[in-house]
């Protein structure tokens, strides 16, 4: 027994290692500017990419000063012409219509030097994917992950013409930069390449393509162990004092300046964003949703495209203590990670997000649950639903009201027709009260005509003050409604225990 809980602890700190690097950041290297002398087409524009539908393209690079530059698109009847400035660089719009899964060529020329062609070009929708390592982890088993669920079968089937990936490598940068400093290639998914994609990206771009059958691409800025305000731009914390002390931590912009900044002149249709475990223990928990917020602000604004939609996913359970305990299983009392959730929430009251819930597809013992082609899906129902205007379901219930009547308490749900558990399995028990004493006990729960009735425990010292759901640290529900969607978290309360 001794020994198998010592290989356990040994294997949550390797996985716990590979998600917080705090300390083990590479250095931030200041890299000259280029010197604008030869032809050049900015990094980010490639063969085999998607370029954004209904939006115009920007073309950018460098070339001798003041020489002539020449664009031809093959959806374009006319070629388009520019200018390099005194410092060499040049940039041009040209207009994008609608999707088009046939391949297409841009051929850009300069006086006096060899042309620039891409090729095998698509027209769609971009989606940028950010976070830490649940956004990088790889449909493969590729160490320190394990592979999504039954990864080999996912990636003999990954046969996606439509879905082009971008992925750059880590970058920190004291500075925005405006090109991606380590080379990256725009991929063609299939089941050769496909084992190297992000589990949760590759599920949401599939989903897209499959439901609307537009081509997607898909950009990949993603570090393990990492913080918010490492993806945040230094504008959005000059515009927010409250943030300042956040500003000389953790990397604090450099993974903006690396990986998000180079990406800023391209049309795009929206974020998906996975990040949080870097974030957990901040203190007060809701400077979160403030980092987040800023985060969020900063990008629509850098990105200059409105208030382009930025969808995120919630933590799942998670005992971070689970090994540590006798027996393992972690302390089921413990409720920072359920905190830090509704600090999550709470971004939500940004314009234009959407929240996708993993209380059900988590693995307490696991800070990389396997199972990523719910989130990925959840994910594309959000867009579907409030980015495409489809008639989609993308909502589990939600926590609207609640009646008692003496020891019995009835709640009621948004998004709750056809409440079930999952499987028809047993309902977990979940739910919780409390009285003045703000004690919570257990109270058992029965689905009843899409509402949730609770009957407090025989010896529970009337009346009931506050409810909580699955407001602890690791609870894996099954509690979902008809569209197999998972309820959300919530508390009645804004207690500090």
């Amino acid at each position: 027994m001794r020994l198998k809980l010592t290989l356990a602890i040994i294997t949550l700190l390797f996985v716990l290692g590979s998600c917080k690097k705090d300390n083990h950041f590479p250095q931030p290297v200041n890299k000259p500017l280029p010197i604008a002398t030869n032809f050049t087409i900015a990094n980010t524009l490639q063969s085999n990419m998607v370029i954004q539908r209904n939006k115009p393209l920007t073309v950018w690079g460098t070339a001798k000063a003041s020489s002539k530059i020449t664009i031809k698109a093959s959806w374009l009847t006319d070629s388009v012409t520019t200018t390099a400035n005194t410092s060499g660089v040049w940039t041009v719009s040209i207009n994008v219509g609608g999707a088009n899964t046939s391949a297409q060529t841009i051929t850009v020329s300069s006086e006096g030097s060899k042309s620039i062609s891409l090729k095998n070009i698509l027209i769609g929708d971009v989606w940028i994917c950010s976070g830490q390592s649940n956004m990088v982890m790889q449909i493969d088993s590729i160490p320190p992950f394990q592979g999504v669920t039954n990864y080999k079968a996912e990636i003999v089937a990954a046969n996606y013409p439509n879905i082009r990936v971008l992925t750059p490598q880590a970058d920190y940068e004291t500075n925005p930069v405006d090109t991606l400093s380590n080379p990256a290639s725009w991929i063609v998914c299939s089941p050769q390449t496909a084992g190297n994609i992000s589990g949760v990206a590759y599920y949401f771009a599939r989903k897209l393509n499959t439901d609307l059958n537009v081509p997607i691409g898909i950009i990949v800025s993603a570090v393990d162990g990492t913080s918010c305000e490492a993806w945040t731009n230094e504008a959005a914390f000059q515009a927010n004092p409250y943030l300042a002390s956040y500003s000389g931590i953790n990397n604090a912009t450099e993974l903006y300046n690396g990986m998000i900044s180079p990406l800023k002149d391209l049309s795009i249709t929206g974020f998906i964003w996975y990040q949080g475990e870097n974030n957990k223990a901040n203190n007060p928990v809701s400077d979160y949703t403030k980092l987040n917020s800023a985060l969020i602000v900063g990008w629509r604004a850098i990105f200059n495209q409105g208030n382009l939609p930025f969808y995120f996913v919630q933590m799942p359970p998670f005992a971070q203590d689970y090994f540590t305990t006798i027996p393992v299983g972690g302390d089921p009392t413990k409720d920072s990670y359920a905190k830090f959730r509704e600090a999550q929430a709470n971004v939500l009251s940004v314009l234009n997000t959407g929240m996708a819930i993993t209380m059900d597809v988590g693995e307490p013992d696991n800070q990389h649950p396997p199972d990523k082609k719910p989130i990925g899906e959840r994910l594309a129902l959000l867009a579907e639903k409030n980015t495409y205007n489809e008639n989609v379901q993308c909502y589990g219930p939600q926590f609207s009201s609640y009646a008692i009547n003496n020891n019995t308490i009835t709640i009621s749900f948004k998004n709750s027709s056809g409440l079930n558990t999952a499987n028809n399995l047993a309902l977990n028990q979940y739910f919780f009260i409390a009285g003045n004493d703000q004690n919570f006990v257990k109270a058992n729960a029965q689905i009843v005509n899409d509402q949730i009735v609770l009957t407090a425990p025989a010896n529970f010292t009337l009346p009931v003050m506050a409810i909580r759901y699955a407001f602890t640290d690791a609870p894996v529900t099954n509690l979902q409604n008809s569209a197999g969607l998972p309820m959300e978290p919530f508390r009645t309360d804004s207690w500090s225990n």
